[in-house]
């Protein structure tokens, strides 16, 4: 005998809604449009730490205070060194083993914790300006076409 007279009813089991299976196409599409964007980030970057670097060093050179730069050799020393730094591990990266010994080179040049060199006389402005080719270069040399922004 049943004491409350209302019938319980069982509550309505509800199913999870399924899932829409990703198309396999708009999947790669996605992940191709990601890594396209990483590659113009990249190369964005890459360029910006090759004109900070080649700025450094050609205004290092163009200043008329060549003699006043002396107290500023550190930083100027590792401004390049760290630019060098990054463009030979860049193209490591991308396998360009001419580029990555002519940068690492100039890494061990500018090294701030072991100078090779002072800026102290004219064959050293020299030395600056001569070691500004890389970076220019490695500017007008591009490898391949970027992929336009969507």
């Amino acid at each position: 005998m049943s004491t409350s007279g209302a019938q319980h009813k069982l509550e309505e089991v509800r199913e999870p809604p399924i899932a829409n299976l990703l198309d396999e196409a708009v999947w790669q599409a996605w992940v191709l449009k990601g890594r396209a964007r990483e590659e113009r980030n990249c190369a964005t970057r890459i360029v910006a730490v090759k004109w900070i670097s080649l700025a450094g060093l050609l205004l290092a050179v163009a200043t008329g205070l060549w003699s006043q730069l002396t107290p500023f050799d550190v930083d100027a020393r590792f401004l390049v060194a760290a630019g060098a730094m990054l463009l030979m591990f860049n193209a490591l990266r991308t396998r360009d083993y001419a580029a990555g010994s002519v940068f690492g080179a100039l890494a061990l040049l500018y090294n701030p914790a072991a100078p090779v060199f002072s800026f102290a006389g004219e064959w050293q402005r020299a030395l600056v300006a001569g070691t500004a080719v890389p970076f220019i270069v490695s500017l007008t040399w591009r490898r391949g076409e970027l992929v336009p922004n969507e």
